[in-house]
């Protein structure tokens, strides 16, 4: 499957600070990535991001920048929110037996499953990626501490497979 990772910066970013696939931590190239490279058409890839992500990002007059929406943060993680509290009650009812593995947990799944669930309903791993300040994070966590009121200037797209 393939995703995005997004160079973004508070400041305009010029072509030629554009990042690159070697700019991508090793770590992320070998635990997450098969591999990395630049996307076909990032025109149409920045108008899929503003479209995906309505409500979330406001586009700021100007080119390729974006604000987060009043209540983008909240429009953002609620249903991952929601998921994430039923997951906790559904451990909550984990039997001994299901935590040592010699039966299934809730919902018929193997506890393991609903621990990577539960920690899906946080962050993805396998989902789009920000590229800020030289440090690589999930779309959610980088969301989590992101500023409400500074302008997001969009630099460089890649493509990853996983």
């Amino acid at each position: 499957m393939h995703s995005r990772i997004f160079q973004i910066s508070k400041e305009t970013i010029d072509v030629s600070d554009y990042i690159e696939a070697s700019d991508i931590p090793e770590g992320f190239q070998s635990g997450i990535a098969d591999y990395v490279v630049d996307v076909e058409d990032r025109t149409a890839e920045l108008k899929c991001l503003m479209e995906s992500f309505s409500g979330i990002f406001v586009p700021e007059p100007g080119k390729d920048s974006f604000r987060i929406a009043p209540n983008g943060k909240k429009a953002y993680f609620s249903g991952g929110y929601k998921r994430f509290r039923e997951l906790c009650a559904l451990m909550l009812t984990t039997t001994m037996e299901a935590f040592i593995g010699m039966e299934a947990g809730p919902e018929d799944k193997a506890l393991s499953f609903l621990m990577y669930e539960l920690n899906e309903a946080y962050s993805s791993k396998y989902g789009y990626y920000i590229y800020e300040d030289d440090e690589l994070q999930p779309l959610p966590e980088w969301l989590r501490a992101a500023d409400q009121q500074a302008i997001y200037h969009i630099g460089n797209v890649l493509d990853y497979h996983f």
